[in-house]
């Protein structure tokens, strides 16, 4: 494998796989989830993958194929952009538990990932709480280049209490993005 060449989604489905060979479910969520839904216009330096196993399990898969530890779910290659990460389950946006996913295949597995609706969410959930302007453009990366629910996020927003930052983010859209690429239901 040629480690310092691998892009982003080529990594995750190897990633994805190399875990599924050993029995352990992961999903792809934040920056690099991003990077692949916008066509690498935002490009992550970190893959996010999110699984119940425990780091012992994913350390003694991931030390012989030079991935080193570097926190307690922290990993890098000496040869690779990009380092890993584990963050703790559960998968959530806000107080949502998230129980639908993507589904991507590469040349080296099969990539399972936030839905684009999700992850524009995901990022909305950075602007909505923290006033995360990056965020705000990520999410719009993502809208303007992917099929996603607009229904799904009106009704999760007004349930998270943001009105007023769903409407800047549809007023951003609507001047992007024709009404014919945006799912209602």
């Amino acid at each position: 494998m040629d480690w310092a060449k691998i892009g982003i989604r080529d990594l995750s489905g190897l990633i994805c796989e190399i875990l599924r060979k050993k029995g352990i479910d992961a999903t792809l969520v934040g920056g690099a989830c991003i990077s692949i839904y916008s066509d690498n216009r935002y490009i992550s330096g970190d893959l996010d993958f999110i699984t119940y196993s425990s780091t012992k399990e994913i350390e003694e898969i991931f030390t012989p194929l030079g991935f080193l530890r570097k926190s307690r779910r922290h990993f890098e290659h000496p040869e690779c952009r990009f380092f890993i990460e584990f963050p703790a389950p559960p998968i959530a946006i806000g107080n949502e538990l998230i129980k639908d996913y993507q589904s991507i295949k590469t040349k080296f597995g099969i990539i399972r990932m936030l839905t684009p609706t999700d992850c524009v969410r995901d990022r909305l959930a950075a602007y909505f709480f923290w006033g995360d302007m990056q965020s705000l453009e990520q999410a719009l990366m993502v809208a303007n280049r992917q099929n996603i629910n607009i229904e799904v996020i009106k009704k999760w927003a007004l349930k998270e209490g943001a009105s007023k930052e769903l409407n800047k983010f549809l007023s951003k859209l609507k001047k992007t993005k024709t009404s014919s690429q945006l799912q209602t239901t």
